[in-house]
C-alpha cells in the first residue's frame, strides 16, 4: 500500500531533494490511473531512475518488443500478448483504486497537515502571558528581602497558580521551559515563605517541587539555589546534618553555573560545619565559597534580584554566622558582621536585606556576649528587637534566641542585664511573622 507520505515523495521526483519510487509503487499507479507506467513518467524521470527499476517499467510497457523499424510489413502486426504482473498479486495485492481518482486522497492529506500544522502552534500561553509573569515573578524576588511576608505572600501564591496552570494545559517546548523555570521559581520562593513562617516540613515539599521544575527546565543555576533552600531550611530548623548534606548534593549544579548561587551553596555549607563543631570544614567550605565569588558571573537568576541572588552582603554575613560559632573567633565573627552592615548600608537599596540585617546584628550580639561584653551584646540586638511582628520570620527569632540561650549560662544567671535582655527576647519571640499573617495583616 502507497503510504500519503510516499505519495508526496512520488509527487515530487525528480526534484531536487527527491527521492526515485519503486517500480512496484509506479505499476501500482498506472493501474490506478489505467494507463502504462511509462507514460507515468518524464522522460528525465525515467532516466533518474535505479537501472534495475528502470528495466521493470521498461518492460511493463506493451511496446518495448516491438520489431525494429526496418522490419514493419505493411500486413497488420499481429496482436502482442499483455504482459504478465512482474509481482505477484498475492505477495503484493493491488491497490484499491478510490473513487473519483487520487483528489480525496489528496485533500485527505491537505486536511491532515492543517491539523498538524494547528496543533504544533497551538498553545494556552498568550503573547503577553509569558512576559507578564516573569515580571511579576521578579517583582516578588526583588521585593521579597525588602518587604514583610503578609505583603507578598498571596501575589506570590497566585504567581506559582498560574505557573503550574500553564503547565497543565499545551504550550511550545521553549515556552514549557520558561514556565518550569518560572514555576520553580515562585515554587522556591514559597518554600522560603514557609521557613519564615516556621513550617520546616512545608518549606521542604515546595523546594522539591522547585527542584523537580529546575530539572524539568534543565537549569543548574536554578537546581543549585533550590539545594541552598533545603539547606538553609534544616539549618534554622536545627537538623544540620541535613543541611550539609543538602549543600553538598548541590556541588555538582554550582560546578557548572557562574551565577551567585554558586557562592551561596558553599556559605551555606560552612555554617552548617560550624553548628556540628568542625572547623576545618567550614573554613573549606568559606575559602571555596570566595573563590566562587571571584569566579562568579551573573546568570539569569542573578538578573532577577533579590531573593534569588547572592550578593557580597549577604556572604560577609553568612561569614560571621560561621564564625560565631567556632570557639575563638568571636572578635572575627564581631568584626566580619560589622562589615556585612556596612555593606548593606552602601549597597544599592534593591540590594538591602532586613533579615540579613537582623541576622549580621545578632551574630555581633552573639559575639559579644561570649566576650563578656552585655552592653555591646544589648546596643547590637536593639534594631532586631525593634522589628515589628510582620518582619519577625523564624530565622530573625532563632537568631535573637540563641543569644537568650547565650545568657543563660551560670555566669550570667544574677547579672540584672542578662536577665532583662532575656525577658525581652522571649517576649520578643512570642509575635511574630506568623502571628501577622494570622490576623490578616
Amino acid at each position: 500500500m502507497i503510504t500519503q507520505a510516499g505519495l508526496s515523495w512520488i509527487e515530487l521526483f525528480p526534484g531536487p531533494s527527491s527521492r526515485p519510487p519503486s517500480a512496484v509503487q509506479i505499476i501500482a499507479l498506472a493501474e490506478i490511473y489505467q494507463t502504462t507506467p511509462r507514460r507515468l513518467l518524464a522522460p528525465e524521470a525515467l532516466d533518474r531512475l535505479p537501472p534495475a527499476e528502470r528495466e521493470i517499467v521498461i518492460r511493463c510497457d506493451p511496446g518495448h518488443a516491438a520489431v525494429p523499424g526496418d522490419q514493419v510489413s505493411e500486413a497488420a502486426p499481429e496482436p502482442q500478448p499483455q504482459p504478465q504482473p512482474l509481482i505477484p498479486s498475492s505477495i503484493v495485492p493491488p491497490l484499491r483504486r478510490p473513487v473519483g481518482g487520487l483528489q480525496p486522497e489528496v485533500e485527505m492529506a491537505a486536511r491532515r497537515a492543517r491539523r498538524f500544522v494547528a496543533s504544533s502552534e497551538a498553545s494556552n500561553v498568550g503573547p503577553e502571558t509569558l512576559t507578564q509573569l516573569r515580571e511579576e515573578t521578579a517583582r516578588i524576588a526583588g521585593a521579597y528581602l525588602l518587604q514583610p511576608l503578609p505583603t507578598l505572600l498571596f501575589d506570590l501564591i497566585e504567581c506559582q497558580d498560574v505557573a503550574f496552570r500553564l503547565l497543565e494545559g499545551r504550550q511550545r517546548p521553549t515556552e514549557s521551559v520558561e514556565l518550569y523555570l518560572l514555576a520553580g521559581i515562585t515554587s522556591g520562593m514559597l518554600a522560603k515563605a514557609s521557613h519564615d513562617m516556621g513550617d520546616p516540613h512545608t518549606a521542604l515539599t515546595q523546594a522539591r517541587a522547585a527542584f523537580v521544575c529546575a530539572d524539568n527546565a534543565g537549569h543548574d543555576g536554578l537546581r543549585a539555589w533550590t539545594r541552598g533552600l533545603q539547606s538553609l531550611t534544616a539549618y534554622w530548623a536545627g537538623w544540620p546534618n541535613d543541611a550539609a548534606r543538602y549543600a553538598m548534593a548541590g556541588v555538582e549544579f554550582a560546578a557548572r553555573t557562574r551565577g551567585s548561587s554558586s557562592v551561596w551553596l558553599p556559605a551555606q555549607e560552612a555554617r552548617a560545619w560550624a553548628v556540628l563543631g568542625d572547623g576545618e570544614q567550614a573554613q573549606a567550605a568559606l575559602d571555596r565559597a570566595q573563590a566562587a565569588r571571584e569566579a562568579v558571573e551573573s546568570d539569569d537568576l542573578d538578573e532577577f534580584g533579590g531573593v534569588l541572588s547572592f550578593n557580597r552582603p549577604r556572604q560577609l554575613y553568612y561569614t560571621a554566622d560561621t564564625l560565631v560559632w567556632l570557639p575563638g573567633n568571636e572578635q572575627r565573627a564581631d568584626r566580619l558582621a560589622g562589615e556585612a552592615l556596612s555593606a548593606y548600608a552602601e549597597a544599592d537599596p534593591a540590594e538591602r536585606a532586613f533579615g540579613g540585617e537582623a541576622g549580621a546584628r545578632a551574630d555581633q550580639s552573639l559575639a559579644r556576649v561570649h566576650t563578656g561584653d552585655l552592653d555591646g551584646a544589648a546596643e547590637a540586638l536593639r534594631p532586631v528587637l525593634d522589628l515589628p511582628a510582620d518582619q519577625r520570620n523564624a530565622g530573625i527569632v532563632a537568631s535573637a534566641m540563641r543569644v537568650h540561650n547565650a545568657l543563660r549560662v551560670p555566669a550570667y544567671a544574677r547579672t540584672p542585664q542578662a536577665r532583662d535582655l532575656r525577658e525581652e527576647i522571649e517576649q520578643y519571640s512570642q509575635v511574630s511573622v506568623r502571628t501577622a499573617l494570622s490576623r490578616g495583616r
